[in-house]
């Protein structure tokens, strides 16, 4: 099978928060509000149940009622990826089978990381049988430090070239711009390798970036507009200004854990999206409202 030729992305993917219900229960009545915050924001797309949308902390059968949500509030509108990672290789499988058939535009991994994949030719054979069920569904490998998995991704795609035929590129979140240089013009440059860390905006555009997947895209995605046209025109200034903003915003994710925080800062946008699940802290309702108040300060339009 011939590698599968898809479309790079080019724009703003909100890795999506998954809302949960006062009893912790997933909440998918709350989708189609999410979905029309980003399309009101001009973001081409969401990313489903990955880290932020806490994909690991739920089941199987939540994470699939969640992926449909997404499938009937956004399929033609938004360009969804499905994460489908899991510690259980089955549990991949099923999920990625689910998203093919839901007809997900692309299907994202990150590899089981308790027992780790320890070599390249390791990952690309488990990541084949992950992707057992979803042939025909553009792939996009999560590279992440999250993930315990520290391989050099050029050797990845260099050994996945032709073995995993569906291989669209990587959702890079690792804070190598290097490594990602190499990533992009790897194989001819025939594979899509869309940037994953916010802080790192500007810089990510500066070395060829046309596209993004991120957290903060869900709430302040104009803010990230505007520096990667600062960034094309040359406008230095204005891409600080705008980079500026973005370092307050993740200061503020970094102080109160992450998805947590940004799960809160979805208030500006008119959406309680639930707490987060354990072993993530829920906020209390003073830190909650430090959030609110400190983005609405900085500003996220």
């Amino acid at each position: 099978m011939a590698h599968m030729k898809t479309k790079k992305l080019e724009g703003l993917v909100a890795a999506a928060h998954t809302p949960f219900a006062k009893d912790g229960s997933v909440d998918v009545d709350q989708v189609p509000r999410q979905a029309a915050a980003l399309l009101k924001q001009k973001v081409i797309g969401a990313y489903v149940c990955g880290t932020t949308g806490e994909g690991i902390s739920c089941s199987v059968e939540e994470r699939k009622a969640v992926m449909a949500a997404w499938a009937r509030a956004a399929k033609g509108k938004l360009f969804l990826i499905a994460h489908t990672g899991a510690l259980g290789l089955t549990d991949a499988q099923e999920l990625g089978a689910y998203a093919e058939e839901l007809g997900y535009d692309a299907v994202s991994v990150v590899p089981a990381n308790y027992f780790k994949p320890g070599s390249v030719a390791t990952l690309v054979d488990y990541l084949n049988a992950a992707l057992e069920g979803c042939r025909n569904t553009p792939f996009y490998y999560y590279h992440t430090g999250m993930s315990g998995i520290h391989l050099d991704m050029q050797q990845f795609l260099e050994k996945a070239d032709g073995r995993i035929p569906n291989l669209a590129g990587i959702k890079f979140n690792y804070p190598d711009l290097y490594m990602y240089q190499r990533c992009m013009r790897c194989c001819g440059g025939k594979y899509d390798i869309t940037w994953g860390i916010d802080e790192w905006f500007a810089g990510a555009v500066a070395c060829g970036a046309k596209s993004a997947i991120g957290s903060t895209y869900n709430y302040a995605a104009p803010i990230y507009t505007r520096i990667a046209e600062a960034v094309r025109k040359g406008d230095l200034k204005a891409a600080e200004k705008g980079m500026k903003k973005v370092c307050d915003i993740v200061d503020i994710l970094v102080q109160y854990g992450g998805v947590a925080a940004g799960k809160t800062m979805m208030a500006v946008h008119g959406m309680d999206l639930g707490d987060v699940r354990l072993p993530c802290v829920p906020l209390t309702a003073a830190q909650k409202a430090d959030c609110i108040a400190r983005l609405r300060k900085i500003g996220y339009r």
